[in-house]
């Protein structure tokens, strides 16, 4: 797909503007997905998924080939998601998607889906836990947000975090150990505190 990605950069910079059309079908649902699962505003991830494709488009001759154009793409939506915290103070993030999807095993160590019979035993659990995980990542610092938004719920590679961020791979490593490590703090002391 990637490969097919740079002809459609090619035909759109030979002056098929039209053609840019099918890159925004092609990546609107995943642009959309991080803005909001960074952002938790739906008319904010609207607007900064607007604004990640507005801005590709112009600057598509910089594209490099070497990189997967999905990884460029998510850069800018990350880098407009760290403006829009910059300038809000308020930066909550929701953690539904981590329930709803069965992944909370990332922080709590349970690493398969429990069976529909455990799901309705336990459902006022999860919900329990649902609001302490929310409550866990909004206390998380934004570049320690990032990189759990894009590991765990839209599961790109250490390698695709770290060219995004334009960090090292070692750096992504670290901030995913330690958002962790503090989620898990976090959640060990709301737990004791129940």
């Amino acid at each position: 797909m990637e490969q097919d990605d740079y002809k459609i950069i090619q035909q759109i910079l030979r002056g098929d503007k039209e053609a840019f059309a099918i890159l925004v079908e092609r990546y609107k649902k995943q642009v959309f997905n991080v803005a909001y699962r960074m952002t938790n505003d739906v008319e904010v991830s609207m607007d900064i998924s607007q604004e990640a494709f507005v801005k590709i488009y112009r600057n598509l001759e910089q594209y490099n080939p070497q990189y997967k154009f999905s990884s460029w793409l998510l850069k800018s939506v990350n880098n407009l998601c760290v403006d829009f915290f910059r300038t809000r103070k308020d930066t909550t993030t929701s953690l539904d998607v981590i329930m709803d999807s069965g992944a909370e095993g990332f922080v709590t160590g349970r690493n398969s889906v429990p069976s529909s019979a455990e799901e309705v035993e336990n459902a006022e659990s999860r919900r329990e836990l649902r609001s302490l995980l929310k409550d866990a990542i909004a206390q998380l610092p934004l570049d320690y947000k990032s990189v759990v938004v894009l590991r765990h719920l839209q599961n790109l590679s250490y390698k695709e975090i770290s060219s995004i961020l334009n960090l090292p791979m070692g750096t992504i490593k670290a901030r995913i150990f330690r958002a962790r490590k503090m989620l898990k703090t976090y959640l060990e002391k709301k737990v004791s505190d129940l």
